[in-house]
């Protein structure tokens, strides 16, 4: 994918997104623009893609939404499927206000599988919400957006 264009994703998508983001030094398993730290080296990512989101809660249950792919691994699940293929996504209870400090959200992709992935929930389910709604509001208009 040499001719994807990684960098103006990446700096678009992380504009989007931070725009609405609040206090980030609460979170504990969700990181924006790097990869979470608890990844360390299970994650391998293609040259020129870059991270946009990871969660990190488990070497059993952790993401990282890129620049072209969903890499994630929950309930025993795998997930390496390429951005443009999620058709819809559902976040559930993603305010927490189950008191769940986590939740499952499903994604529905191109051919039908579903993929889930556990992500945090309240003010930090914004990222992931936000990197979603990037790629059906902004990725359609890419080429009239500034990097």
């Amino acid at each position: 994918m040499s001719d994807w264009p990684d960098d103006k994703i990446r700096s678009t998508a992380l504009r989007y997104i931070t725009k609405h983001l609040m206090d980030i030094s609460t979170w504990r398993a969700t990181t924006v623009g790097v990869l979470h730290p608890g990844l360390g080296s299970s994650v391998e990512l293609q040259p020129g893609e870059s991270p946009i989101v990871s969660c990190f809660h488990s070497a059993a249950s952790w993401y990282v939404l890129s620049t072209r792919r969903i890499l994630a691994t929950c309930k025993n699940q795998k997930v390496d499927a390429g951005v443009l293929e999620v058709t819809s996504q559902d976040f559930s209870d993603f305010k927490g206000h189950g008191g769940s400090a986590s939740e499952v959200m499903n994604l529905k992709l191109a051919g039908g599988q579903i993929a889930y992935l556990e992500f945090e929930t309240g003010k930090a389910s914004m990222a992931p919400i936000y990197f979603f709604r990037y790629w059906e509001i902004k990725y359609p208009i890419l080429g009239k957006l500034r990097p």
